[in-house]
């Protein structure tokens, strides 16, 4: 019987369900509509396979039971990596259950980190490795450039940042301040409405003057559409749907030995049901591998938290004169920028 393939960039209406469906008889969970997805049909329309491709990471991979073993993975996986290839992506992930290793291990896929329900692969055969000696050699040179003594706790802090507020500045400054090295992860995943280098950016001008902070970039490594999707669609989760643990693992297994990690710092989570049940799964995983978890109490602006979800909502609503007291002054310039000002009138137009 002829295979039909059909794409979609981004699915939705009754293709949007149909999928999910499939995905759900397969024991898949679905966290978000991806952007680009391959459907494999019979000729009379039953769906009998299906992949997808959000960013870099390719997901939601299913093949009927009836119908394995007949090349239909290969299909689906050439199709996914020629169209990451025209986007000009290279270094692509693989999102999926640890049962599924050896299936995709023939395609050029080596394993990174399972968990009891998820592996995470890449095409790179030392992808992690080469990423973590980058941060050992940049933390190596910061640290000498600075004439810094790195005797004492060795702390880090992800961040997104969406944008800079002074509640970042508090709380990196006040983590700063009990570390001899304080490692700052910005998250990489351009999902925000700040692009990735303008974040990276702002931190780092934020805490320019802190010497023993070093900002690197996340990659795809910590908090990002591979390691932890939910935390980009917190509006669709709940505290039990979450699947932080893969992104912790990888924390715990090649992050924080190389660089001598020995506590994570965080801010109380009173706004977000997402970051305050990944913070709560964070603590019970390195306390049970000896690094310490700290809540540092958020600051406050009339007498509720600093965040950026609240700077994006005034800039929303171009009320810009009651930034002055939520962001730092060079985030506050950036936001008066023209770029800043582009943003400004995305975040008013997503309001409507």
């Amino acid at each position: 019987m002829e295979i039909v393939t059909q794409s979609a960039q981004p699915m939705g209406g009754s293709l949007l369900e149909e999928v999910k469906h499939f995905l759900l008889e397969h024991e898949l969970v679905f966290e978000g509509v991806p952007e680009f997805t391959s459907i494999l049909r019979t000729e009379d329309d039953r769906i009998i396979g299906t992949g997808s491709l959000d960013g870099d990471v390719l997901k939601y991979i299913a093949v009927q039971k009836s119908r394995q073993g007949e090349g239909l993975l290969g299909q689906i996986l050439t199709t996914l990596v020629t169209h990451a290839f025209s986007k000009g992506l290279r270094n692509l992930f693989v999102f999926t259950k640890p049962q599924n290793k050896n299936l995709f291990i023939p395609f050029g896929f080596y394993p990174i980190e399972e968990t009891s329900s998820v592996l995470l692969m890449e095409n790179r055969k030392n992808g992690i490795a080469h990423y973590v000696s980058a941060l050992k050699k940049a933390t190596d040179e910061a640290v000498f450039e600075r004439g810094l003594t790195v005797s004492g706790l060795i702390g880090t802090i992800v961040v997104n940042c969406n944008p800079f507020t002074k509640g970042h500045r508090y709380l990196l400054e006040s983590s700063a301040k009990k570390c001899s090295l304080l490692h700052v992860f910005v998250v990489s995943s351009d999902k925000s409405a700040f692009p990735t280098d303008v974040r990276l950016s702002l931190v780092r001008q934020g805490v320019a003057d802190i010497p023993n902070i070093i900002v690197h970039e996340a990659s795809d490594y910590l908090v990002s559409v591979a390691t932890f999707p939910s935390y980009f669609i917190k509006e669709q989760q709940s505290s039990g749907q979450l699947n932080s643990e893969l992104d912790i693992a990888i924390f715990l297994h090649y992050i924080a030995p190389a660089l001598g990690i020995t506590c994570r710092f965080v801010g109380t989570e009173p706004l977000c049901m997402t970051t305050a049940a990944y913070n709560r799964q964070m603590q019970k995983m390195l306390e049970a591998k000896g690094v310490r978890f700290v809540e540092v109490e958020r600051l406050q602006a009339d007498e509720s938290p600093i965040s950026a979800s609240r700077v994006r909502a005034l800039m929303g609503l171009r009320e810009f004169e009651k930034l002055e007291t939520l962001v730092p002054p060079t985030t506050y310039a950036f936001i008066m920028s023209e770029q800043g000002q582009a943003i400004a009138s995305q975040l008013a137009m997503e309001k409507v």
